[in-house]
């Protein structure tokens, strides 16, 4: 890398680690307070906080790995050739795209719970964030394979070549066979009992967005193996 590189590449991993950081205090007060209050509460409540709970082991976990590799005292980036750059950026990419649609899936039991209890008219904002949260995940998921993601913009000369589009394209072409085919069962259900039909949402929408990772990822492997 040149000189505006390794500048332009200091200066982001500086903020990364210091957003790092700040994601893992703020993950361990969150699980801290919520496995605190726990044995306290009951029903409802022993929901709400056991999804800031899991908010809170998520932004820790996250906030970790963050910190982690972008620690001041590694100074391995410094000598990074443009082929090894590249190759980091895209593993690191594939390495997300088998994470997330694994939290998509860790917090969908609980999205579960919430919109239940949305539906029965006994839900409150913790069930509403609960719902959305695998959702969320599985968006993340698509962005990343879409390449939407902040990284992949500002990295594109190294996170972009031709087998990215052809994977891209094939993942995404069987993550939106997948959303079509759980849309009209979604629809099949609303038919003949309208709540189900949302409770099957967030399961379509998961399952979308982590076809779209999951298999972005394993064709990447896959090539990879071949290569």
């Amino acid at each position: 890398m040149d000189e505006r590189d390794l500048e332009r590449e200091g200066r982001g991993r500086r903020r990364k680690f210091v957003a790092g950081l700040l994601a893992l205090g703020l993950g361990l007060t969150l699980a801290g307070l919520g496995f605190a209050l726990a044995p306290s509460r009951s029903a409802d409540a022993a929901t709400q906080v056991g999804v800031l709970a899991g908010i809170g082991v998520g932004l820790a976990i996250g906030g970790a790995i963050i910190a982690w590799k972008t620690r001041p005292n590694d100074h391995r980036w410094h000598s990074e050739t443009v082929a090894a750059r590249r190759e980091r950026l895209q593993a690191g990419r594939t390495q997300q795209l088998w994470l997330l649609p694994l939290a998509s899936a860790a917090f969908l039991f609980q999205g579960t719970r919430g919109v239940t209890a949305i539906l029965s008219g006994d839900g409150s904002w913790p069930d509403g964030i609960s719902a959305l949260l695998p959702v969320l995940y599985a968006w993340v998921a698509a962005a990343v394979a879409m390449g939407w993601d902040h990284r992949s913009r500002t990295e594109r000369r190294f996170m972009e070549d031709e087998l990215t589009l052809v994977l891209r394209a094939r993942a995404v072409g069987l993550a939106f066979l997948v959303l079509m085919a759980g849309g009209t069962v979604a629809l099949g259900l609303g038919l003949w009992r309208p709540s189900l039909a949302i409770l099957a949402l967030p399961f379509v929408l998961t399952a979308a967005g982590a076809t779209a990772g999951i298999r972005f990822a394993w064709l990447d492997r896959e090539a990879g193996r071949d290569g």
